[in-house]
């Protein structure tokens, strides 16, 4: 049980946003939709027990802050991430905190960036690690934007370098078309997208929303001993408007 929260609830959270390269960060906040300030609330099943799953992007000047949380009655997760763009549109992580709560058990995970000595370092309990910031590494919460911004501006090649406890690690997604899909708010057209693993059984599929910013609507998982999870939406706001059906929050 606390394997499996513990690997399928900070991954269903999934956020994202779309490059413009000919303008300031500033310019790009105004004009690009996915990074609009948003709050989520999912309704999520594991192993058949009910979990509350949030999400939410904050906007403070030119800095952005994702915060993702799950809990139930054994325990919770909350994952946060701080971020800006550079003058090209290209995401700038500031920091990454992870923390997990099971049964009384604690865990934490913090990922700091010196960028002066060009490295970025792990730090959990009894665990340290430093990486080499030799390219434009994210990290588990920012890859999930880079993936939001790729898919409204239409790429197809959903490829990323990202961070992962302290040690580089490939994540790969592939489009498997669109599907209508129905959530607690009613029919959404989505985009259906497959992540690509490899020596890996687990199955990750999620569907995002144009209309909502191609935001995280659902999410399914299947584990390797065959259990399968589930994340839909069920209430949120963009920009402060309550999120209804078939409606412009941009």
């Amino acid at each position: 049980m606390r394997q499996a929260l513990r690997q399928t609830l900070p991954a269903a959270l999934m956020g994202v946003l779309a490059l413009l390269f000919a303008q300031s960060p500033t310019a790009l906040a105004e004009s690009e939709a996915a990074l609009v300030p948003y709050q989520l609330a999912y309704a999520a099943t594991l192993n058949g027990m009910d979990i509350d799953a949030k999400r939410e992007l904050r906007v403070n000047g030119n800095r952005y802050e994702i915060i993702t949380s799950a809990k139930n009655l054994l325990g919770s997760i909350t994952e946060e991430g701080t971020f800006s763009l550079d003058e090209q549109g290209v995401i700038v992580d500031h920091g990454y905190e992870y923390e997990r709560n099971i049964i009384g058990m604690k865990k934490t995970e913090e990922l700091s960036y010196d960028r002066t000595a060009g490295v970025a370092n792990y730090e959990a309990k009894k665990k340290k690690r430093q990486v080499k910031l030799d390219g434009n590494y994210l990290n588990r919460l920012s890859y999930q934007v880079q993936l939001q911004r790729d898919l409204s501006n239409g790429q197809t090649t959903l490829q990323y370098q990202v961070i992962a406890r302290g040690r580089l690690k490939d994540y790969n997604f592939e489009i498997l078309g669109e599907e209508t899909l129905d959530t607690p708010l009613g029919p959404f057209k989505t985009i259906k997208v497959k992540r690509v693993r490899e020596d890996d059984d687990r199955q990750t599929i999620m569907w995002f929303a144009p209309e909502l910013n191609y935001l995280l609507v659902q999410l399914w998982q299947k584990e390797e001993d065959g259990d399968d999870h589930k994340l839909v939406i069920k209430s949120g706001t963009i920009n402060r408007q309550p999120i209804v059906n078939g409606g412009d929050h941009s």
